[in-house]
């Protein structure tokens, strides 16, 4: 297991892997819509029905590693040097009675490993992030392929965002555009001040012998707007049976303040859980096991005011109903201790095995109780901005902090600098990341049109 992996576990995502030829016609076609655009004059370019623009992204990454239990004598092989580099394509295409909206990544990583013996020290990829058809009819719209659909109002995290899990607390904004949209068939009816949509979201197999749709599920939407609240119902339904449904809602009071909650109850969320019949202690495998947990639910609470010109404060509680209980995350804790306490012994493959899934079933959020912040200025100095957030767990006061200062260069270019820091002993949950601290360096290059 290595340190991509880990860290693309911690954060859960939504998203099915797309045949390989598809996102390198697409990408090409974008590249080709770009360079006819610069082809063509400005009163031509402006009825020409393709459009584009393009991100180039290159980062640096040095990491200083913590004592993690996960991670004995760097036992998960995490790198202390990498670097990425990827470039995001978005085309817009007017035609076929309607707009086809794509966005594809390129992305290649560098991974400066000690031990590069089981693992590859260059990694390469192309996702198709974004790849729909939508048309308008009267009050009717109709979408299909792969979108981002947004639903939620909260900033850090969305319980509501049912169709695509588009927030994470680490990386709010997806820094890397590293998020996939869903595969959608939707429907919507919009009248007015109220929108309805009713989704068709099927689980694809792109990449196997298996049938192509593995199951179906089905998601609604009601937005209406009441001056000033805006307030959604959302739900979904699955193929096994499991439902979920919730409720938004935001207010702006004033032009400095605004107010945001969200609630969903699901019927049963799958989670892996320490197994109650097993002594920490001991090395038996498997320790975690899946789990069906009935009427789970979670809340976020949460504003944002902008004060002394241009700062603007973002404060959110979150609840997460299926989050492990103290009992379970101490049994959790145990059995990490029992197996660090093992380690080195005459018999290593138990004990590598259950380090390793101790690993793998670390995801946040992984407790119940949280709190987010974030303090922005757009323009602190001359064209530069700073953001600084935290995440913290409320159950042993673990968290994270970042901060990101960053230049803008006219339209053009931005270079900006990210320290990522974990806090908590060993035993928390912040305290369980192999990584101490991060620090990040980039530049971004715009081309638009």
């Amino acid at each position: 297991m290595h340190a991509a992996s880990f860290k693309s576990c911690r954060w859960k995502r939504l998203g099915k892997v797309t045949k390989p030829f598809l996102f390198t016609f697409f990408f090409l076609l974008a590249v080709g819509s770009y360079s006819h655009l610069h082809a063509e004059d400005e009163s031509s370019s402006s009825s020409f029905p393709l459009s584009g623009s393009f991100r180039l992204t290159g980062e640096g990454e040095k990491s200083t590693l913590s004592h993690s239990l996960f991670n004995p004598s760097n036992l998960l092989m995490q790198p202390e040097i990498s670097a990425e580099g990827f470039l995001v394509g978005n085309t817009t295409y007017k035609g076929l009675g309607g707009v086809v909206e794509s966005e594809v990544r390129l992305g290649y990583a560098y991974i400066n490993r000690k031990d590069p013996s089981f693992f590859e020290k260059k990694i390469s990829d192309v996702k198709i992030n974004q790849l729909y058809y939508q048309t308008t009819s009267g009050l009717f719209s109709f979408q299909l392929g792969r979108k981002k659909v947004r639903w939620g109002v909260g900033y850090s995290y969305s319980p509501t965002d049912l169709i695509t899990q588009l927030k994470n607390p680490e990386d709010p904004e997806d820094r890397l555009n590293k998020i996939k949209g869903t595969d959608i068939l939707q429907l919507s009816y919009i009248k007015n001040n109220s929108e309805l949509d009713l989704v068709y979201f099927p689980v694809l197999e792109w990449n196997s012998s298996n049938p192509f749709i593995n199951s179906n599920r089905f998601g609604f939407r009601w937005y209406h707007l009441i001056d000033p609240f805006d307030l959604s119902f959302v739900g979904k339904v699955e193929q096994q049976g499991k439902w979920a449904s919730g409720v938004n809602t935001s207010v702006a009071i004033g032009k400095a303040i605004e107010l945001h909650a969200e609630y969903l109850y699901s019927s049963l969320v799958n989670t892996n859980y320490p197994n109650p019949n097993l002594d920490p202690s001991e090395t038996a495998y498997p320790f975690f096991l899946p789990t069906d947990k009935k009427g789970a639910n979670d809340i976020l609470l949460g504003g944002q005011v902008t004060f002394y010109g241009d700062w603007n404060l973002t404060l959110e509680y979150l609840f997460h109903g299926a989050g492990y209980s103290s009992e379970e995350f101490n049994a959790y804790i145990n059995r990490l201790i029992s197996l660090n306490n093992q380690f080195g012994t005459y018999n290593q493959i138990p004990i590598v095995a259950g380090l390793q899934e101790s690993a793998l079933n670390y995801s946040t959020p992984l407790r119940q109780q949280y709190l987010f912040s974030r303090l922005y200025h757009p323009n602190l100095v001359h064209a530069i901005s700073i953001e600084m957030y935290s995440f913290l767990s409320l159950a042993d006061r673990s968290g994270l902090f970042v901060i990101k200062p960053k230049y803008t260069g006219s339209k053009t270019y931005e270079v900006y600098c990210l320290m990522e820091k974990f806090w908590g002993k060993n035993v928390t949950e912040f305290g369980l990341i192999p990584d101490r601290l991060n620090a990040i360096v980039g530049i971004s290059l715009f081309l638009d049109r």
